[in-house]
């Protein structure tokens, strides 16, 4: 009885080895899932190759008007200059932040900026993501309420008279009211959490933002100590240097919701 029971034993454990194997002696397993970001892509990357293709789009990726909308594109653009900006700098990233301008139409431009479905070059990614350089910068709570604050609120006067929602990563949301004059940023929360205007941030963001003087205005004055500044790397290189890694761009990862409100018609 005791030898039937090991002739069994043994019996069930060959066939589950022959099971985990391929006719040809190799495990049928499958390989692991290649890496969301592969940053071996980027290696020899040249911002003056224009034909360079970086990567696809499955479908457009389209910008707005600038009329206080969110974007897919826009949505893109920044979750690609955060998770750059962790790479290059090996930092905890918490979020990006930027102006608007590379993904709205002027009043000199009449076709909205696109990323059109189909291969990406080099000329098509940095033609449409701003020249800033890129810094990554330690902003208080209390600064990045000060910046999205006063962009939805300053449409009255000059070149501020142009109604801007700035664009984040999607670790950031927030509530545009257009039913009050001027309109007001509200709800502003990081990761689902309210910001917490005592806690250092630590974020990607161009140097319009992370590196303007202006304290007449609502820019933090940031001193050298709280940033980085990654020259000659631009936000569009860093987007560029992101879809390498990517290698295809797919409207479904950048889904809208990040800053909602009242949106005039």
């Amino acid at each position: 009885m005791r030898n039937r029971l090991l002739a069994g034993i043994f019996a069930i454990l060959v066939l589950a080895a022959l099971a985990g194997c391929a006719g040809d002696g190799v495990t049928s397993s499958p390989p692991p899932p290649p890496p969301a970001l592969d940053w071996s892509k980027i290696a020899g990357y040249d911002a003056t190759d224009g034909n360079r293709v970086l990567g696809r789009a499955t479908a457009d990726l389209v910008a707005t008007n600038g009329q206080y909308q969110e974007s897919v594109l826009g949505n893109c653009i920044m979750d690609g200059i955060a998770e750059y900006a962790r790479y290059v700098s090996g930092e905890k990233i918490d979020f990006a932040l930027h102006n608007d301008s590379f993904v709205r139409t002027s009043t000199t431009v009449t076709t909205t900026p696109t990323l059109h479905a189909g291969e990406l070059t080099n000329t098509m990614v940095t033609g449409l993501s701003g020249t800033d350089k890129l810094y990554i910068a330690t902003f208080t709570g209390k600064h990045v309420r000060d910046v999205i604050e006063g962009f939805v609120s300053s449409t009255s006067t000059g070149q501020w008279n142009r109604k801007c929602a700035p664009t984040v990563s999607k670790e950031v949301s927030y509530t545009i009211d257009t039913t009050t004059t001027p309109p007001q940023a509200k709800n502003i929360k990081v990761n689902g959490a309210p910001i917490d205007d005592t806690k250092e941030y630590r974020i990607a963001v161009g140097d319009f933002i992370g590196n303007n003087a202006n304290s007449s205005r609502f820019f933090p004055v940031l001193t050298a100590d709280k940033k980085t500044d990654y020259t000659p790397t631009t936000l569009a290189q860093a987007f560029a240097m992101y879809v390498l890694a990517k290698g295809t761009l797919n409207p479904s990862d950048y889904p809208l919701g990040r800053y909602t409100g009242v949106v005039p018609q």
